[in-house]
């Protein structure tokens, strides 16, 4: 028998969080409030004419995703650094929301989604009568880009393993360069896990206009010995592949639905992540009783 399909969920109450944007720098304000509607999450910019706030979640609306997932909508405004974020609205079961924010970003908080998900516990969920839409694997799915794969089987539940196998990882992760896990398990472990990046990148990447707003209190800071810099070094010793676990959990998110599948990551990032959701919601359609069955798709590649 297949796992059963999960009931929606929304907060109980409104919860506020105030933080900077890893990569612009700027203070941000941001309101999540409850959503009595099956509309999933929705971003509002109250920052924009109101006629132009609303940023839904969809694969399409995915913008360029170098170095974290961003959304836009028709008028071309956009919300960033939304993994994090989602994979603690996923973690915590919660399907419906209205995320307001005074900009164009997610507050980083402390790098990881544990800040939310603590937050979110603290207020609690109110549960619907009606379930998450599923997809179902009946055949192999592969997706690769630049030394990354990802890949998806058939099974009775949801089952992800992330594997790391760059070179410059190996002196930091040593053997701790793999992560399994369900999503149904308990993933404190994985929400606390904080992004991380290399003190020797930082200028390079400022330049770029991104990560401006990246420290030791957000950013795991790792040495070109592979020496973590951060006082207190890392919460876990699998917090690199961790964080990697629970930006792929966010970026899955976007895809609107769950997925009964063994899902296989090789060097996931956030470029393969939603090329992987997007070939998953051009292929399949969710039929009338909300569960999605796949066509034989295999060997999907790019």
């Amino acid at each position: 028998m297949y796992s059963h399909a999960r009931y929606r969920a929304t907060l109980e109450t409104p919860v506020g969080f105030r933080g900077v944007g890893v990569h612009s720098g700027n203070n941000v304000v941001m309101r999540i409030c409850p959503l009595q509607s099956d509309d999933g999450i929705l971003f509002k910019r109250i920052d924009v004419p109101a006629e132009r706030q609303f940023v839904a979640l969809a694969p399409e609306h995915v913008l360029d995703p170098v170095m974290c997932t961003r959304i836009t909508n028709e008028y071309g405004v956009s919300v960033a650094v939304i993994e994090h974020l989602l994979a603690a609205f996923r973690i915590c079961k919660i399907t419906d929301a209205v995320v307001e924010l005074n900009g164009d970003e997610v507050p980083v908080m402390d790098g990881s989604a544990a800040v939310f998900m603590d937050r979110f516990l603290n207020v609690g969920l109110k549960y619907k009568h009606t379930t998450v839409p599923v997809l179902t694997i009946p055949d192999e799915v592969v997706v690769r880009s630049r030394g990354g794969e990802i890949s998806v089987r058939p099974s009775k539940t949801c089952k992800i393993t992330v594997e790391l196998s760059h070179e410059r990882l190996r002196t930091v992760v040593g053997r701790n360069n793999s992560h399994s896990f369900r999503m149904s398990d308990d993933l404190t472990d994985i929400a606390h896990a904080r992004t991380y990046g290399w003190l020797s990148d930082y200028d390079t990447i400022r330049d770029r206009g991104l990560a401006r707003g990246a420290s030791e209190d957000n950013t795991i800071v790792i040495l070109e010995d592979g020496v973590i810099k951060n006082d207190g070094g890392l919460r876990h010793e699998k917090e690199i592949v961790m964080h990697k676990c629970l930006d792929l959990i966010g970026d899955l998110c976007v895809l609107g639905y769950d997925i009964f599948g063994e899902i296989r990551a090789i060097n996931p990032s956030h470029a393969l992540n939603n090329l992987f959701v997007k070939e998953l919601s051009n292929n399949f359609a969710v039929d009338r009783i909300g569960v999605v069955d796949c066509g034989a798709v295999a060997g999907l590649s790019a």
